[in-house]
């Protein structure tokens, strides 16, 4: 092994450790936000056999999600294959993802510009940036990134070395995990002009292009909202991006302030617009002003064109910015600041490099802890957006999740009081204050959701069984009375549906699917909260996977709407006795002989009464 070569494995194994020691403290997180509706809830993941589905289909097939990243989901499932649902497995692959976009992101900078130090301490600040925590610990969110760009930069790598096939494939496996890849090409041709400065021929581009078309054609046929240019923004969030830009370059200077959650205004005051284009225009003039420094021409045309998809041209949901949105934009900016320090003599530039690294690693330890569990996440997301609702919301879900009604109901009801609050929320928010027994906090929520939409009998429908639970029986009369008015037939409709979807999901539960199951079952409680047979059977699904205490909840609000049914008794009685409370199972058992034996007795009267 040549003197070359032990130093590049040296380096390899300085970016692996330091890469190891600043994100040790992620492996026991837990998963977050939406890793819930994505892996765990996800039955898609639970066979390898679905893995061809992947590529025929959305992210999700009970829903139009508008994401088709299918290997992305066959990442999901190999972990799901080798670690079940636990999270330190996928904890664990996102790190070493991480960590090997780091080690090629270093190859690529050395054979760009022939410069094994720049690269290195590229490479180095990239792999401890703050940005780039949440797309380390953010599974739903960030593996998608992760694997788009370890294959993106092999693509990349491959193409400055001339080695086409590798290349193209590569470019290939990065666009079918995040459309981010598609903006490769637009890279190749960067390359060509600013550093390498050889006359490429068009033709070198037509295989990805290619293989562009024929990931465009799955995508049409896999993805209801196939067109990309249909989710193009309205122009009131295109006025917005300057700020986006210049906000994303600020937090990668000085990355003190970032979020989980950021709180993005609209519309955008001209005074505002002004300033943040011109600061934007003052960096494309660096850009040309540089043009002869490829390095610093490079970096800005990659930091401007990998945000240019994440500036909500496209629509981008509740998270109009995002961290997670700027790990590719992360790679021009790395370039640029590893380049300027470079420029400085080594003591010096040394001494700066540690104080960066150090600054960095001391955020990022801290910010990984905020990813631990959702408590912790939700949070920081309300400090972090105080004024919108889905923190206040989620933290809510989350305190309700660990049985903790009195932090739920709080938080819930800020919820109510902040911005983008939405219509399925306060559903969501309505069953829990029922299965909480706060009926009236239940229809203050039933009451937004109306206000929101006028139209939709289901709110109305929740409102009448409430009330006539309540035993307002004039109230419960004008909710179905004017649910009746929008649909003639949604009652019936509505318990065929309750009806259908709970037999549903007790024949799933005998196959032991228990995620489609819980689906099902949620579907049917957000129609009729009341629904004791959907309650009983959410009791023992949420027992059999392990959580007892809130199935001992499910349980109990049977009892209090059926007392003289005996089947939540016997539910009971086993869950106490599995939790060492003998007592308690004793007693539940004795009701449920008490109340079955009455039961039978009646069936016996009404048996003979008949003959």
């Amino acid at each position: 092994m040549t003197i070359t070569q032990k130093n590049e494995l040296y380096r390899y194994a300085f970016l692996i450790i330091i890469v190891l020691a600043t994100y040790a403290n992620t492996l026991n997180n837990g998963f977050v936000w939406d890793d819930n509706d994505v892996i765990v809830e996800n039955s898609q993941l639970e066979k390898l056999s679905n893995i061809p589905k992947f590529f025929l289909s959305e992210d999700r097939i009970e829903v139009s999600t508008g994401y088709y990243r299918p290997l992305t989901y066959v990442s999901f499932a190999l972990d799901r294959a080798i670690w079940g649902l636990n999270p330190v497995g996928f904890n664990i692959t996102n790190l070493l993802l991480h960590m090997l976009v780091v080690l090629i992101f270093y190859r690529v900078v050395a054979a760009l510009f022939k410069q094994e130090n720049l690269a290195l301490v590229t490479a180095l600040i990239f792999s401890l940036h703050p940005i780039v925590v949440e797309t380390v610990n953010f599974h739903a969110g960030g593996r998608n990134t992760l694997l788009c760009a370890c294959f993106a930069l092999l693509a990349l790598f491959f193409y400055i070395r001339k080695k086409y096939l590798p290349s193209i494939i590569c470019f290939t496996i990065g666009i079918f995990s995040k459309e981010f890849a598609l903006l490769l090409p637009a890279v190749f041709f960067l390359y060509d002009r600013i550093i390498s400065k050889e006359k490429t021929r068009w033709l070198t581009y037509i295989p990805y292009v290619i293989a562009t078309v024929c990931y465009l054609a799955l995508r049409s046929s896999a993805v209801q909202k196939a067109s990309l240019l249909k989710t193009i923004n309205s122009s009131d969030k295109l006025w917005i991006i300057p700020e986006t830009i210049v906000t994303y370059l600020i937090n990668m200077a000085i990355p003190t302030n970032l979020k989980t959650m950021y709180d993005i205004s609209i519309p955008v005051g001209w005074t505002s617009f002004a300033w943040y284009s011109t600061a934007l225009m003052a960096l494309i003039i660096c850009a040309i002003i540089f043009r002869k420094r490829a390095e610093i021409s490079f970096s800005i045309c990659l930091f401007l064109l990998f945000l240019l998809p994440v500036t909500n041209i496209f629509n981008l949901g509740t998270a109009m910015m995002a961290d997670r949105y700027a790990y590719f934009a992360l790679f021009g900016f790395s370039l640029a600041l590893a380049y300027f320090i470079c420029l400085a003599k080594k003591p010096l530039a040394v001494t700066v490099l540690i104080i960066v690294c150090v600054f960095f690693i001391t955020i990022d330890v801290q910010r990984n802890k905020v990813w631990s569990n959702e408590i912790t996440l939700f949070t920081q997301m309300t400090k972090d957006a105080p004024e919108m609702c889905i923190g206040y919301q989620n933290l809510g879900y989350a305190y309700y999740d660990g049985q903790d009604f009195t932090n739920a109901e709080k938080n819930l009801t800020i919820a109510y009081s902040k911005k983008g609050l939405g219509g399925s929320m306060l559903v969501g928010s309505a069953s829990m204050f029922l299965e909480m027994n706060k009926p009236q906090k239940a229809l203050s929520a039933l009451h937004l959701k109306i206000k929101y939409e006028p139209n939709n009998p289901q709110s109305y429908i929740m409102a009448s069984t409430i009330y006539e639970n309540m035993g307002d029986k004039t109230m419960a009369k004008i909710y179905h009375d004017k649910a009746v008015a929008l649909n003639p037939e949604i009652f019936v409709m509505m318990k065929k549906r309750v009806l259908q979807v709970t037999r549903q999901s007790e024949d799933l539960m005998a196959k032991h699917n228990l995620n489609n199951a819980e689906r099902l079952l949620k579907e049917a409680l957000s129609i009729d909260p009341l629904y004791v047979p959907a309650l009983i059977d959410m009791g023992s699904l949420v027992a059999e996977k392990g959580d007892l205490a809130k199935s001992i909840h499910y349980f109990n609000k049977a009892v209090v709407l059926e007392p003289l049914n005996p089947v939540p008794h016997f539910n009971l009685s086993k869950v106490y006795e599995s939790l060492g409370k003998t007592v308690e199972s004793l007693n539940e058992m004795e009701q449920y002989r008490r109340l079955d034996a009455s039961l039978q007795k009646k069936e016996s009267s009404v048996q003979r009464l008949s003959h």
